[in-house]
């Protein structure tokens, strides 16, 4: 009875511990991700032809430039309205319509604190809420306008900025290049992509709870990990437009969304590349940098083609839960990382040329490439923690000059043995670690059920053998008694002798 009361508890637990354990995963992959309490989040509201961003709150006009309003935040002390930065010095104008507004609160996320500051007319005195946050109170007669407008660096020959890539689940080493990016207090960061693994509202969160200690601006791109299920939806709530571009001096920088280009046959839409075409024609005279996820093509030898956009066409035609599951897991680092035609790739690489781009940055391959091709300069940073499966690859990010050229410096990052097999326990290690963190409670659940299976398949083999288990006991009891016995009797017979 205790036997069969015990079986009975046993499979209770496993299978609370397995329900809950499902169920933890699932809410924390898929519930709607809050930004923060008492956030609302507005529509996003974007024009990328003059990067500008429009919202009507308490009676006033408030119009962005270099950003896009986010949402608002309750406080104690009122509502703020929430903006994040897209670029190093984002400019807002404010502007009350028929009646007086007092106390209007304003937050500048995602900026450096100390260059914005000195940036702007002395007249404005922010606070610093956090690392990468400032707030501005004003208040306006009826139709007075004030402006938050920062000077642009003359000079920019001695402004840092870091680029890096393809972070993902690679959360410890993501988090050392965090710290050293604000030891070196860059004006901006550039981030090609491949925030996260799987789109998952539990892996932004963890993504975005890390990027709020950066304490300067992430300009950020999407990367086609980054698009999984609803993962754009996520993304735009969180960094805004798909595509933007801004000044910082001389310099003029342009994100674009590559992000399709690994499993769909057209990487950049073409309402993408007539934006791209009037940006470029609006830049001429500045030195330009071009960034994105998806190079146009792999510099890699040797690569086999891409056949995801085929085997995803057969999935739909042909269905099947796990075919499907199958290939959104069906990455491979020999398939050609470029974009699925030629003629895209000679497109994108054609106005990159004809506009005389001075570097095009790219990710999308964990590894590191540094190439000229008709006059322009493309760089591939993959390196920023996720899996190292590429031959000769290393954790890394790059510091370069805003205003300077051939000022280009990678710093390293310990990285795995460039051996196969100390490579693939490596990611192991590094998917086992995420899952943890990105799902502790679940994964704890999923132990301890672990756990309880093994006991109650113990449990179950002891039923089944006890008896022939009792017979092996009495042999081996009865065994070692006639051992011992026997033993005695000649150890006596020999001491008598």
């Amino acid at each position: 009875m205790k036997l069969k009361r015990t079986l009975k508890i046993i499979i209770l637990a496993l299978v609370l511990c397995l329900t809950a354990g499902v169920g933890l995963f699932l809410y924390n992959a898929y519930h709607v991700y809050n930004i923060n309490t008492g956030f609302t989040s507005v529509p996003l509201n974007y024009n990328p032809d003059d990067s500008s961003s429009t919202y009507k709150w308490n009676a006033a006009d408030v119009t962005v430039s270099g950003g896009f309003i986010k949402g608002i935040q309750k406080g104690k002390d009122g509502n703020r309205l929430v903006i994040r930065a897209l670029s190093p010095l984002p400019s807002v104008t404010v502007k009350a319509t028929k009646a007086p507004v007092r106390n209007v609160l304003i937050s500048i996320e995602n900026v450096n604190p100390g260059f914005y500051s000195a940036s702007i007319d002395k007249s404005f005195k922010p606070a610093r809420i956090t690392v990468n946050t400032l707030e501005f109170s004003m208040n306006l007669n009826a139709g007075e306008t004030k402006r938050i407008d920062p000077v642009q660096p003359s000079n920019t020959a001695d402004d840092n900025y870091v680029i890096l890539g393809d972070s993902r689940d690679g959360y410890e080493t993501f988090g050392k290049i965090i710290e050293q990016i604000n030891a070196l207090k860059p004006v901006f960061v550039i981030d090609n992509g491949d925030l996260v693994y799987s789109g998952k509202t539990n892996q932004y969160r963890i993504f975005n709870q890390m990027v709020s200690g950066i304490s300067t601006t992430l300009c950020t791109t999407l990367g086609n990990h980054d698009i999984r299920g609803d993962g754009r939806e996520t993304y735009k709530k969180l960094y805004g437009p798909e595509y933007y571009s801004f000044d910082f001096g001389d310099n003029h920088f342009i994100f674009l969304d590559s992000s399709r280009g690994y499993a769909e046959k057209q990487a950049i839409p073409d309402v993408q590349y007539a934006w791209l075409k009037r940006d470029l024609q609006k830049a001429k005279g500045k030195r330009i940098f071009v960034i994105s996820h998806v190079p146009p093509t792999d510099p890699r030898s040797n690569v086999r083609p891409n056949e995801v956009q085929s085997y995803t066409d057969k999935v739909e035609k042909e269905g099947g839960l796990v075919e499907q599951k199958l290939e959104a897991y069906s990455e491979d680092e020999n398939i050609d990382h470029g974009f699925q035609t030629k003629q895209e790739a000679v497109r994108f690489e054609n106005l990159m040329t004809e506009y005389k781009v001075d570097t095009v940055y790219l990710s999308h391959i964990h590894s590191y490439f540094d190439y000229t091709k008709n006059g322009v300069r493309y760089i591939i940073s993959g390196g920023a923690g996720a899996e190292l499966m590429t031959q000769n690859s290393y954790y890394h990010y790059l510091i370069t000059k805003a205003g300077a050229t051939d000022t280009l410096t990678m710093v390293q990052l310990p990285s795995p043995p460039n051996l196969m097999l100390q490579r693939y326990a490596a990611t192991v290690s590094l998917f086992a670690n995420a899952m943890y963190k990105e799902n502790p409670a679940a994964v704890v659940f999923f132990i301890t059920g672990l756990i309880l299976l093994v006991l109650l398949l113990l449990l179950l083999l002891y039923i089944r053998l006890h008896r022939r288990l009792a017979l092996l006991w009495v042999l081996m009891k009865d065994t070692g008694r006639f051992i011992s016995k026997r033993y005695k009797e000649l150890y006596k017979s020999k001491t008598k002798s």
